[in-house]
């Protein structure tokens, strides 16, 4: 990770109706699927590098901001700090500490450390939100930097987000040209075959193939109702099939948004359901491989992020956001 994430943009990376009448609907920020839930992680340290070489834990977490845990490779030297999950205690500025998963202000990053070994954290968030920014640290799920390395599945809120992803510069995470995924909930990703899949296929494509793809972000996105265990498997399961084997898969939910406001296309609760089922399923060992919690997209609809339909991202200023969430995790 690269990039200070702050995927509240306050951020917290302070990276339907009627089924007929959603699947005419456009890839635009007005179409008529399910937006994104969460929360936007920071990325401080979450446990950074120390002087003695001190490690970097991160177990999957309950905070939003921590990620599942991953074996991690040794971390950069000097001051990388991990990619861990929120740090419970915190660490001290130049010797850097160990703490484990969960919510807390985390520490600062080690300012002089020695390469650090441990388990890298998923997601958008690595560390505490008060910890000090580093740049990316130990840990196999490092982003990867190729243009149009990072696929993407999803609704049309993972269309917002490749709109706005492309317009603030990004270049590593697919962008939404000629990808139009609106009202592509979790059951048209099911199929290995589908006709989503096929559009996906034509996308890698034109990207430069399946061996351009180094990771995908798979977005849980629903209508009120919702989708079963199997369906979420299935999901992943043809994700698998659709890329390499050692593609690492990002799990993420739907955007999530200021207390209070719900998405109604997704229903009471709706938003928050898909970010839990994605943390479900990066903790339930007979899917977890080769996968993270990505962490939360956050919209504000008191701040004009969000459209009349109390869901999809406004444009430019929505799609904007959530953009910028996207490139602080995976670049530009």
């Amino acid at each position: 990770m690269h990039h200070k994430l702050n995927l509240s943009m306050t951020r917290g990376f302070p990276l339907v109706a009627v089924l007929g009448s959603l699947a005419a609907c456009s890839a635009s920020s007005n179409e008529g699927d399910p937006s994104s839930g969460g929360a936007n992680a920071s990325v401080g340290s979450g446990g950074a590098g120390t002087s003695s070489g001190g490690a970097s834990s991160a177990t999957a977490g309950s905070s939003p901001m921590a990620g599942a845990a991953t074996a991690g490779a040794p971390g950069a030297s000097g001051s990388a700090a991990s990619i861990g999950g929120a740090g419970s205690g915190g660490a001290a500025d130049s010797a850097g500490g160990s703490p484990s998963a969960g919510t807390g202000s985390g520490g600062k990053t080690g300012t002089a450390g020695s390469a650090g070994t441990g388990a890298a954290g998923s997601g958008m968030a690595g560390g505490a939100a008060g910890g000090s920014a580093g740049s990316a640290g130990s840990g196999s799920v490092t982003p990867p930097t190729g243009e149009n390395s990072v696929a993407y599945i999803g609704c049309s809120m993972a269309n917002n987000i490749g709109v706005g992803y492309k317009r603030v510069g990004g270049k590593v995470m697919w962008n939404a040209d000629s990808y139009q995924t609106g009202a592509m909930v979790v059951q048209n990703w099911t199929d290995t075959n589908s006709a989503s899949w096929k559009l996906f296929d034509q996308k890698m494509t034109s990207n430069g193939g399946k061996d351009k793809v180094k990771a995908i972000m798979v977005q849980i996105c629903i209508f009120s109702s919702r989708a079963t265990d199997a369906e979420l498997k299935s999901m992943v399961a043809s994700a698998r099939n659709h890329v390499n084997p050692g593609t690492h898969i990002y799990m993420v939910g739907q955007p999530q948004y200021e207390a209070g406001h719900e998405c109604s296309l997704a229903g009471n609760g709706g938003a928050k359901w898909t970010d839990d089922q994605a943390k479900a399923m990066v903790a339930d060992p007979s899917v977890n491989r080769d996968m993270t919690y990505l962490g939360q997209f956050k919209l504000d609809s008191s701040k004009g992020e969000v459209l009349s339909d109390s869901c999809h991202a406004s444009s430019p200023s929505g799609e904007n956001v959530l953009g910028d969430q996207a490139k602080a995790f995976f670049g530009g």
